[in-house]
């Protein structure tokens, strides 16, 4: 008897596969204002529950099955971990079924990019790949659609890799730790144990070479490291320089392509470039599509992503940017290219327990102001407000009237919260919507 605990996106993915497998299955979800009526009508074969869990279904669960948003810590939970029921989640699920080779990417910020350039380097190359987990299709959905893919490529949380022990994978990365979910895990080091799991069983383990060595796992061999330096040997991926002073994404001596051929060539973009081509190395794909690939990939959305220019004032959504590392790389980017002082930070939301204090030089260094909203603005202004202006509102509404009142020509207004978004908005693509709109609304009212 399988017991499925979470009934979001990933809940309902877990309930399709294990119905078309015709198991017998128990569905919960603490939340009491839930409505399932939809639920109940395409699983009638499913027992269904929201607020409070039956006790009778504790002695007839053989399997928990438990998803990402739901907290290991919960004391309700504890009580399956002392009769020794097994817990899992959707990837532990997958990772026993899946047939084709995988390759797991996880990290603090860059995870979606470096999974959907991954994805499209091996397509470009004729594999059917198979893109999923944390991002896109649930990853039980890719077994259920019949592709026969020949790799899978999977963005993995924290979260999702605290539930799974089976994974093995052709290649793994972490591609970046820094402060995030310390509402979910008791200090850092939890966190990092939780994001070194996906290096337990890979073939091979792609690894920053930036990153202070005591976040990856020892002894783990072959590695492949990615940076923005010189390559330290034929394995290494990284950056060249040649004699006329253009650089080049390199491995080792061999030279990949110009940079100056990318659209995306801030720092954080080539990281991702260079880490995507070493999680692919295994499946010699040719130089050329490599290039074309790279030439042509724009980004993703919610990421440092041009909205507007209104009044001679650049808006940019990066509301992708939950955490303080996401924010602090965005800030740098940003301010390399505006006059120190130039910039205004909206920010805002669930601070998810991290400390705000890294942002405050950079800030300091590279913004005009920032204007704080939501659940933890009181908790951002303290760590800042020392050395930058900082204004306090409620919604992101009223930051962005704020922002253009505030920023004069020639600056650039970023959304890039440092702060989960659950607080006032569905997600964070939501929230990143919200602000476009906002931004759209404010050159309607511009021009009359």
């Amino acid at each position: 008897m399988y017991l499925v605990i979470g009934l979001g996106v990933t809940g309902q993915s877990v309930l399709r596969y294990l119905t078309h497998n015709n198991e017998t299955i128990f569905a919960f979800d603490t939340r009491e204002t839930l409505d399932i009526t939809s639920l109940q009508q395409a699983y009638p074969g499913v027992q269904f529950a929201t607020g409070q869990l039956p006790k009778a279904w504790i002695a007839k669960t053989a399997i928990l099955v438990v998803s990402p948003g739901v907290d290991l810590r919960q004391t309700w939970l504890q009580v399956f971990k002392q009769k020794g029921i097994e817990i899992i989640g959707d990837i532990e699920l997958f990772a026993r079924a899946a047939s084709a080779p995988i390759i797991g990417i996880t990290g603090s910020n860059g995870k979606s990019t470096v999974t959907s350039l991954t994805a499209q380097l091996l397509s470009a190359a004729g594999y059917k790949a198979g893109l999923g987990g944390n991002i896109g299709k649930p990853a039980l959905d890719l077994l259920k659609e019949n592709q026969d893919y020949d790799v899978f490529v999977l963005e993995l949380s924290s979260f999702q890799l605290d539930t799974t022990y089976s994974l093995h994978t052709v290649a793994a990365t972490v591609l970046n730790i820094c402060e995030d979910h310390l509402d979910r895990y008791d200090g850092m080091d939890a966190y990092i144990q939780s994001k070194n799991t996906i290096y337990q069983d890979t073939e091979l383990a792609v690894m920053p070479l930036e990153e202070p060595t005591h976040f990856w796992v020892p002894g783990i061999t072959p590695r492949y490291y990615f940076g923005l330096q010189h390559p330290r040997n034929s394995s290494d991926w990284g950056l060249v320089i040649d004699k006329q002073g253009f650089r080049y994404l390199a491995r080792g001596e061999q030279l990949i392509m110009p940079v100056q051929e990318l659209k995306l060539q801030a720092p954080h973009q080539l990281l991702n470039a260079l880490a995507a081509l070493a999680l692919v190395d295994e499946f010699a794909i040719p130089p050329e599509i490599i290039r074309h690939v790279l030439a042509e990939f724009t980004g993703l959305p919610h990421r440092t992503e041009w909205v507007a220019e209104m009044n001679g004032v650049t808006w940019i959504n990066d509301s992708k940017g939950t955490n303080v590392g996401a924010t602090l790389t965005a800030i740098n980017s940003l301010g390399s290219n505006v006059a120190p002082g130039k910039l205004v930070l909206l920010a805002g939301g669930d601070a998810k327990g991290a400390d705000m204090a890294p942002l405050a030089a950079p800030l300091a260094q590279f913004a005009r102001a920032a204007i704080l909203y939501g659940r933890d603005a009181d908790k951002l202004y303290q760590a800042w407000s020392a050395d930058l202006p900082c204004h306090r509102l409620e919604t992101l509404d009223e930051a962005v009237v704020l922002a253009a009142s505030l920023a004069k020509a020639g600056d650039a207004v970023l959304l890039s919260p440092a702060c989960a978004s659950l607080d006032q908005f569905t997600n964070y693509q939501h929230r990143g919507q919200h602000f476009i709109s906002c931004v759209a609304n404010l050159e309607k009212s511009s021009r009359g």
